[in-house]
């Protein structure tokens, strides 16, 4: 479970955590993780359009998960999710990968070119 302090949100379920942030990517070069907003959380590129995010600690499960890519420009690219694991033991792991007409790509470093991702977690056992 994690030992992070959180702040109120109302939700149905009990125990929800939620980690979100941002990070610019920054072409085929590593990501400036100094850039990033939100808590909780860092992100490394580990191929052509392929970033992991690991999380500062493990969660007993997850509700929801999205990806989202600003563009400076007008662009067929998208972000998709790959594996999640919130339960590994060092900290969980997300992968969001870029893709652009159906292609993993990088996208090119730009102050307006961000990823943005929201996580819901579970931080109890309880599924309901």
């Amino acid at each position: 479970m994690s030992t992070n302090i959180f702040f109120d949100a109302q939700a149905l379920n009990p125990g929800v955590k939620i980690v979100s942030g941002s990070f610019k990517p920054n072409g085929s070069s590593a990501v400036d993780n100094t850039a990033n907003t939100g808590a909780g959380w860092t992100v490394a590129r580990t191929g052509a359009g392929a970033f992991l995010v690991t999380l500062d600690d493990n969660y007993p499960g997850i509700l929801s998960a999205t990806a989202t890519l600003a563009m400076n420009a007008a662009a067929d690219s998208k972000c998709i999710l790959g594996a999640i694991d919130v339960t590994a033991s060092a900290g969980g792991t997300v992968i969001i990968r870029t893709v652009t007409t159906a292609s993993a790509a990088d996208i090119a470093a730009h102050a307006n070119n961000r990823i943005h991702f929201c996580l819901v977690l579970r931080n109890t056992s309880q599924t309901k």
